[in-house]
């Protein structure tokens, strides 16, 4: 037996360790010693263990008894988690700098206490008995195939208010075990704020919600006024599955707060929401989201409430396809239809990742047609991030860009605007309720992927007036590509007339070196 080497904190951390419900989140404030307890849980969960008083065996029913009285009855681990060779845990950042900044020391810490080898080939830890914590990173939805499909034992997830709510799902399939003492787990960690603020609060602190646990305590270190919590019950859904939020604050790791006592008096000195969410742990306030107008009610639509052919048709509507660039990180394409009152849905959505131009523009012409029997002369226009226009492959000796593959498929691409504050205005301002009517723009509920990335945008941290970068706004780019064109009047009118686009075609690919876009 790998003897534990590794005492956590009372209250909250140990709390969070000994927690057995199928998902597990620890959350809420900065410096609550988060990514060491998800390293301790991959690792060292106790698997079989028994009680003793005096060196002799008790039933767990004497050492509660026992403990009630005041006295000092044992828990002995007999296994923890890595003592068997068949077990696999899988640890996930969003991406490698933060693995390798933030949760690999924390590993390195721990696990160099039971003899862990790092397998720098395969990204895992793996111990004497053949155990393995793997660590990895999920930038973007190609590397999060990567795992799904395999077979561990525990999943956990640092900061997970990076990642969009279906891909935690979608890993969340790959834990399993057919040893029945290692129990598969699910375990989260996260401060409130970014793009999974909104689900993770729905999922947890809303399911699961902790309650005041006494009056406010006073630090006179710190001269700052902080309320401790209990853990709300576990919340049990339809399938049996049990949920468990546990709140984690600064104060509940006395070791930070001893050995960095400046950390504490920086979160104190934040702005007053900032210090809500990073000094006080609270879910109820989020800095950032950029579409804080966006509702699920009034910006979606059921499907059968939209339908081609049914409630809209190219007479009816103008309809557009908006392009964002992608290989290794996915492409997107949305599908608007405008009506004469200029308000705009979202109908449908092409996401797809390692994909050339030429076959991104394939599938967007096959699916089109197969979907919907239109073809590129049915939209009014294909506007596309300006990236479609850099050169860098060569056919036919001529150097080709993205948007001259698309043309050999019969899409004649326009080029977006790329100011990304001005994008920003419009899609905020096309999302606005007027007291009558409907938003400018609307989403189709089958558009899952819009609908699960675009509302849930942060604001970037040193520029209010932006999107934040560095969320996952592939669908957003997308959108405003075509909204800032289509909504401020910047689309040029043209002729509707059928075959246009043919026509200008011929015309552009009689002289490749002279190419003109439409």
């Amino acid at each position: 037996m790998s003897s534990p080497k590794y005492e956590p904190h009372e209250g909250k951390q140990r709390e969070f360790l000994a927690c057995s419900d199928d998902w597990v989140f620890y959350g809420g404030a900065r410096g609550g010693g988060k990514s060491l307890m998800l390293a301790w849980k991959a690792a060292l969960t106790p698997r079989k263990w028994h009680y003793e008083s005096w060196g002799n065996p008790i039933t767990e029913a004497e050492y509660r008894k026992l403990s009630s009285e005041g006295k000092k009855p044992q828990f002995v681990v007999d296994t923890i988690s890595i003592d068997y060779p068949d077990y696999i845990a899988l640890l996930v950042r969003r991406t490698y700098p933060q693995l390798e900044r933030n949760l690999k020391p924390e590993c390195d810490k721990l696990y160099k206490l039971y003899k862990a080898s790092w397998q720098e080939r395969n990204k895992c830890y793996q111990f004497p008995s053949g155990a393995k914590v793997y660590l990895v990173h999920c930038q973007d939805r190609r590397a999060l195939d990567n795992y799904i499909g395999g077979n561990y034992n525990f999943l956990g997830i640092d900061e997970a208010n990076q990642f969009p709510e279906e891909w935690v799902e979608e890993l969340s399939t790959s834990v399993r075990t057919s040893n029945p003492i290692l129990e598969p787990q699910i375990c989260l960690t996260s401060n409130p704020g970014n793009i999974g603020h909104v689900w993770l609060k729905k999922k947890f602190v809303e399911r699961c919600s902790p309650v005041p646990d006494g009056k406010p305590i006073y630090s006179d270190e710190f001269e700052v006024h902080y309320q401790k919590y209990k853990t709300g019950p576990a919340y049990t859904d339809d399938e049996g599955i049990t949920y468990k939020f546990i709140p984690a604050k600064v104060f509940d790791n006395p070791t930070l707060c001893i050995n960095d006592p400046g950390y504490v008096r920086k979160l104190k000195n934040l702005n007053s929401t900032l210090r809500a969410m990073w000094l006080e742990g609270r879910w109820d306030v989020f800095a950032g989201l950029y579409f804080d107008n966006w509702t699920f009610s009034h910006h979606v639509i059921p499907d059968k409430d939209f339908v081609y052919g049914k409630h809209f048709t190219k007479q009816t509507h103008s309809l557009y396809r908006f392009y964002d660039y992608g290989t290794k990180n996915p492409f997107v394409c949305l599908f608007a239809a405008v009506d004469k009152s200029e308000n705009m849905i979202i109908f449908d959505e092409i996401t797809e990742t390692g994909l050339s131009a030429s076959k991104q523009a394939l599938r967007v012409k096959d699916y089109t047609w197969s979907k919907y029997k239109l073809t590129s002369s049915d939209f009014v226009d294909d506007i596309a991030d300006p990236a479609y226009w850099a050169k860098h492959s060569e056919k036919d000796g001529v150097i080709y860009s993205p948007q001259m593959y698309y043309a050999d498929n019969d899409i004649m691409l326009s080029k977006g605007n790329n100011d990304r504050k001005v994008g920003a205005k419009v899609v905020y301002e096309g999302f606005e309720v007027p007291e009558k009517g409907v938003p400018r723009i609307r989403f189709k509920e089958s558009c899952l992927e819009s609908i699960d990335t675009i509302p849930n945008l942060p604001s970037k941290q040193n520029d209010p007036e932006d999107v934040d970068t560095e969320a996952s706004d592939h669908h957003y780019d997308s959108l405003r590509y075509g909204v800032t064109k289509v909504l401020t009047g910047l689309l040029v009118e043209r002729e509707r007339k059928k075959g246009w686009r043919y026509r200008v075609f011929e015309k552009n690919t009689t002289n490749r070196s002279n190419w003109k876009t439409v």
